[in-house]
């Protein structure tokens, strides 16, 4: 046992020397404008936020699929796509939030709540101070056919929904965005996200919602494999979701750095590693993952249906907005994949590619989580960094920098040369 142990990682520490005395020019088949065009095309009104409107999620499952055999990468299987059923909700008309006589901006100063039902008229507002929220709860006839309107910090929005309002307004000091989370099902009340000083003084509220709930919508996970040449049965996985926001009425999100950019990631290393040169030692899987943005249902639904057994995968990353980098990299569950996260570390210090790594704990925030729980080798990468910030608003439009585009394609390439 020991001796195996030191092998492996005279292997490691041979590999990393290699790399380190004949330099790192970054010139891999890996390409920095193929990857902005595929974000750029992904990020595009043809596929409508790649939300639950107008199919875009599958428009853009298709246009992926046909990336990855563009690349060289094959399914495993018959077909790249893998379809699955999820419940949605989605608002694919026009929004309207008028206060005091005076129409909001949807996508800048509101947001509605994704499990909003469909609401049309004109509704007293009460806007609430949170600190009275347990008195209120002793006296809620008074918020019957009403708004209530609150500040959203410390708050928790499973409480206040026990006032049996006809909706809510959860307000914001600074930034708001927008999330669809809860959009699994329809609630028995409309509620928005909003900027606290368009709301504090609203004595009337004007609103116009419109609805499509789907109980049954097929969407599709995206799955393609490079063969590895000397353990074939044996993977590493790479995995983003493609996935985002879709279309709140006539605003769109395009979700340039969240995530078409991790997903672009998959397909500029499926390119590079498709090439006879370049052919990995372990096999790679690419898994985009769709229904990440509702609850990281399809990372959950793969994980609960593998396509291959899970005992089979070495290790598996999870790319997540990784378009910046100027500050460094975060790595989720780090801490608990010590080897991973030291190896990472010591490539780092070698090859000098972020100034600064930051490793994490565990926490279930992203496509790693699902794979974890069931005790799979698993870390969560996404680039830090102030030089883009937009992030689930319709600004996240790009151009995305892809500031450490290169050295996060290094980091992933050398890391499973050695791991």
């Amino acid at each position: 046992m020991m001796n195996k142990f030191i092998l492996m990682n005279f292997k490691s520490v041979f590999v990393l020397v290699f790399i380190f005395l004949n330099g790192i020019s970054f010139s891999y088949s890996q390409n920095k404008e193929y990857a902005a065009e595929i974000i750029s095309k992904l990020s595009s009104k043809d596929f409508f936020g790649r939300g639950y409107v107008n199919n875009g999620d599958l428009k853009a499952a298709m246009f992926i699929a046909d990336q990855f055999e563009r690349n060289g990468a094959t399914p495993i299987g018959k077909s790249y796509l893998l379809p699955f059923d999820i419940s949605i909700n989605s608002f694919p008309k026009p929004i309207t939030l008028e206060v005091n006589n005076t129409k909001l901006v949807p996508g800048k100063d509101f947001f509605v709540g994704g499990g909003s039902t469909a609401t049309e008229g004109d509704f007293e507002v009460i806007y609430l101070d949170t600190t009275d929220l347990k008195t209120a709860l002793k006296d809620k006839k008074r918020f019957d056919g009403k708004i209530v309107a609150l500040d959203a910090i410390n708050l928790k929005k499973e409480e206040t929904f026990l006032l049996n309002a006809s909706g809510y307004i959860f307000t914001f000091k600074e930034k708001i965005y927008w999330r669809m989370s809860d959009a699994n099902e329809v609630k028995p009340f409309f509620y928005f996200y909003a900027l606290d000083s368009l709301i504090k003084n609203a004595k009337t509220a004007t609103i116009d919602i419109a609805n499509e709930f789907y109980p049954t919508y097929k969407t599709s996970n995206v799955v393609a494999k490079i063969n590895g040449k000397k353990y074939p049965d044996s993977a590493f996985v790479f995995t983003a979701h493609y996935d985002h926001l879709g279309m709140m009425g006539n605003v769109m999100f395009p979700g340039a750095n969240d995530n078409a950019s991790g997903t672009a990631m998959l397909l500029d290393m499926a390119k590079h590693y498709s090439k006879p040169e370049n052919q990995p030692d372990y096999t790679i899987i690419f898994m985009a993952f769709a229904a990440e943005e509702c609850g990281i249902l399809g990372a959950r639904h793969m994980s609960e249906n593998p396509i291959i057994p899970l005992s089979q995968i070495k290790f598996l990353i999870n790319l997540d907005m990784v378009g910046t980098g100027s500050e460094g990299i975060g790595m989720v569950n780090a801490k608990v994949e010590t080897r991973a996260n030291n190896l990472i570390l010591k490539i780092n210090k070698e090859q000098k590619l972020f100034d600064n790594i930051h490793s994490r704990g565990a926490r279930c925030n992203s496509d790693h989580c699902p794979f974890a729980e069931k005790s799979v080798p698993s870390i969560f990468i996404y680039t830090r960094g102030k030089e883009y910030t937009h992030y689930h608003t319709p600004e996240d439009k790009g151009p995305v920098p892809l500031t450490k585009w290169d050295e996060l394609f290094s980091l992933l390439d050398i890391f499973i040369k050695t791991y």
